[in-house]
């Protein structure tokens, strides 16, 4: 079913749907998952998603107190602005599956789910700059991540490049991204610091 998603149905229907459908499942968790209800609860944010080529368009996506909603405008200046073309978009939304927190770990090149809370939404703004995300081989596809409410520039500040068999392994959770990167299995181009902070954002406790 993903494997056939447009863009309008992805981003305006299939991701505000298992947004909050995971929302309402941590609420079920009652209070062993209280903290991490109330810090998703606490999120006022807007994610702007631009896809690039045939049945491509933009797509704003509002989070009101950790409820997901798609609308033609903006309700907040966005934290996060994806770009990517629509080989790109096929790919990660064939991984997505049914989690829109896997898509959001997807583009953060890990495993699993990654949840928006208010500390971790603030965490990526602070990111502050353009990060393309690139995996390379036959299969490979490239993503713009932009983090603050500054216009997108032309230019990258970071360019964080993978193989695909690395990249397979990242999401698998057979590799992790430290060992990668010690490893040399993952490139850094251009400012170090800002994929630093990705990494922890992605990686830091809920």
């Amino acid at each position: 079913m993903t494997d056939h998603a447009t863009p309008a149905s992805f981003y305006g229907e299939r991701i505000p749907a298992q947004f909050n459908r995971a929302l309402e499942h941590q609420r079920s968790l009652g209070e062993a998952g209280r903290r991490v209800y109330e810090a998703m609860r606490a999120v006022d944010a807007t994610i702007r998603v631009d896809v690039e080529g045939l049945g491509g368009g933009t797509f704003f996506l509002n989070i009101r107190a950790g409820c997901m909603t798609a609308e033609p405008r903006a309700a907040h200046a966005p934290f996060l602005t994806l770009i990517q073309d629509r080989r790109a978009f096929e790919r990660l939304s064939r991984e997505a599956g049914d989690s829109a927190l896997a898509l959001l770990g997807g583009l953060s090149g890990i495993s699993g789910e990654l949840a928006l809370t208010r500390s971790r939404v603030e965490s990526l703004r602070a990111v502050d700059g353009l990060v393309r995300f690139e995996v390379t081989g036959d299969d490979g596809f490239a993503v713009g991540t932009h983090f603050g409410a500054a216009p997108v520039p032309a230019e990258p500040k970071t360019r964080i490049t993978v193989d695909g068999q690395v990249y397979r392994y990242l999401r698998s959770g057979a590799l992790d991204a430290q060992s990668a990167f010690m490893n040399e299995q993952i490139r850094i181009e251009g400012d170090l610091q800002a994929a630093i902070a990705l990494a922890l954002a992605a990686v830091s406790a809920d």
